[in-house]
């Protein structure tokens, strides 16, 4: 079995525009980092009109649209993420659930039937705080010592992965506690 965690940015709130993963071991050895970039074929919009945008994503808009569409990569995603000897792990996984469906009806591909369990929920569930937090909040509170590239796919999939590792260490939490204890943070599809 490998772990496979995973993000995806969008152009406008629901195009992707990059899949970003990073694939480990049992024990959090990276394998593969990787980070796909991919031709939303919508203008890059990251704020309301007239507001300045909260997050800048990795490339730029004339970047994206040099690459290949969703359609060219979706042979590649569906093969890594349904593999049955990965197990997905995505913070706020739901969305990307979304984002990829979405893609799939957008490109009528036959849609991705997916299970992955939710960094995000993991943390609220085991450290509760009172807020649903950001990737960057929990990084910052778990004390994990990496400068990241926010909103590059595959920095957040590292993010992500070290949230997931420090969490498992620091509360003594294996892959066989993680889905009878807190089969909850699971998500489908």
């Amino acid at each position: 079995m490998k772990l496979l965690f995973f993000d995806i940015e969008c152009s406008n709130g629901h195009d992707i525009c990059s899949f970003g993963y990073v694939l480990t071991d049992l024990k959090f050895k990276i394998l593969k980092k990787k980070d796909i970039v991919i031709n939303p074929e919508s203008k890059i919009v990251l704020s309301a009109s007239g507001k300045r945008a909260k997050i800048q994503l990795a490339y730029s808009q004339e970047y994206f649209n040099k690459q290949n569409p969703f359609d060219y990569f979706y042979p590649k995603l569906k093969a890594l993420l349904t593999n049955r000897k990965h197990i997905l792990f995505g913070h706020s996984i739901k969305s990307d659930f979304y984002y990829l469906n979405y893609a799939c009806r957008r490109y009528n591909l036959p849609l991705l039937s997916l299970q992955g369990y939710d960094t995000q929920k993991l943390h609220q569930k085991i450290y509760k705080p009172k807020h649903v937090e950001s990737l960057e909040t929990i990084v910052d509170q778990l004390g994990i010592e990496k400068d990241f590239l926010y909103h590059k796919s595959s920095e957040d999939a590292l993010a992500t992965m070290l949230i997931c590792k420090t969490i498992c260490e620091e509360n003594n939490i294996n892959l066989d506690i993680l889905k009878s204890q807190y089969s909850d943070c699971a998500v489908i599809s």
